[in-house]
């Protein structure tokens, strides 16, 4: 006859398997203790042989949460990486633009990202943020939006000065290198305008942004 695999036998089998560590851990205490100190030391064995089979446990479960927090870290790093790309490819082709005299037609956004809780411009942005600026200052007359948003982890209300934080920054520092502040018109959405509400941690990269981009004659923003 076939036996038959119940959900009760499938999680009674699952208990099983995990209670494994602390089984080995058990015997292997319980048979060295009785060869040093018979019976009394096979108990003594035993109980530290538990302890040392649940340990066995732990440390396997660490050792997986720190792998899962290693790979989220590579993923953010390989995002912004192609988030400076991106950056790159907008002020190549102004730079293009500038060269055939086509600067007042130019409409060019940018993002610069933020690590996690953090409204300091990391210096790859920086020097992003120089070339931006070189663009400004040739458009006298035009108006420019920043726009800072954070990502749905933590309290609303800290979201939303972490994003005012953020959008701060960049126009301190735009304003630092020569642009006229009269130009940048700041405006701060918190978490309440997330790119993909769906995306998980790997997507909460995106959210942790100011979008740098030249108003049109519609556009308003605050100050």
């Amino acid at each position: 006859m076939f036996a038959v695999a119940t959900p009760q036998g499938m999680a009674a089998s699952e208990v099983e398997r995990n209670k494994q560590p602390e089984l080995i851990g058990m015997g292997s205490g319980a048979i060295a203790g009785a060869v040093v100190a018979g019976p009394v030391g096979a108990v003594a064995g035993a109980i530290i042989g538990t302890v040392m089979g649940q340990n066995a446990s732990y440390e396997n479960l660490a050792t997986e949460q720190d792998e899962t927090i290693q790979t989220i870290r590579d993923e953010n790093q390989s995002l912004s990486r192609i988030s400076q790309k991106y950056n790159e490819a907008q002020l190549e082709l102004a730079r293009l633009r500038s060269a055939q005299n086509q600067v007042e037609d130019l409409t060019l956004a940018m993002n610069i990202q933020f690590r996690t809780s953090s409204a300091d411009i990391e210096p790859h942005f920086m020097i992003q943020l120089d070339e931006l600026a070189g663009f400004i200052q040739q458009m006298p007359n035009a108006q420019w939006q920043l726009a800072g948003y954070a990502d749905p982890r933590g309290r609303q209300g800290y979201n939303q000065a972490l994003s005012e934080r953020r959008v701060q920054a960049v126009k301190d520092y735009l304003v630092s290198v020569g642009v006229d502040p009269r130009q940048l018109n700041t405006v701060a959405y918190g978490d309440s305008q997330p790119l993909d509400s769906q995306a998980g941690n790997e997507g909460f990269f995106f959210d942790r942004r100011v979008t740098v981009s030249r108003m049109s004659g519609t556009q308003t923003a605050q100050r």
